[in-house]
């Protein structure tokens, strides 16, 4: 029983570290992909964003499945 809760608050400890360390990253892209949001009046540029950031997220994600994965 003790062995499965310190392995859940590890979990949860974890996931909280992740939710911080992207909350940084969302500030550092957004800081990156400025000029191109700016140089357009529009919601252009956030879709750009957007496009780019949910690009990136599945390729992270597939690669993370394949290397940490059960097969």
């Amino acid at each position: 029983m003790m062995g499965e809760m310190k392995k859940q608050t590890l979990t949860l400890m974890t996931a909280a570290f992740a939710f911080v360390a992207g909350l940084v990253w969302k500030d550092a892209i957004s800081a990156w992909l400025a000029p191109v949001m700016e140089s357009d009046g529009s919601s252009v540029g956030l879709t750009i964003a957007a496009l780019v950031t949910t690009f990136v997220v599945i390729v992270l994600t597939m690669l993370l499945a394949k290397f940490l994965g059960d097969e």
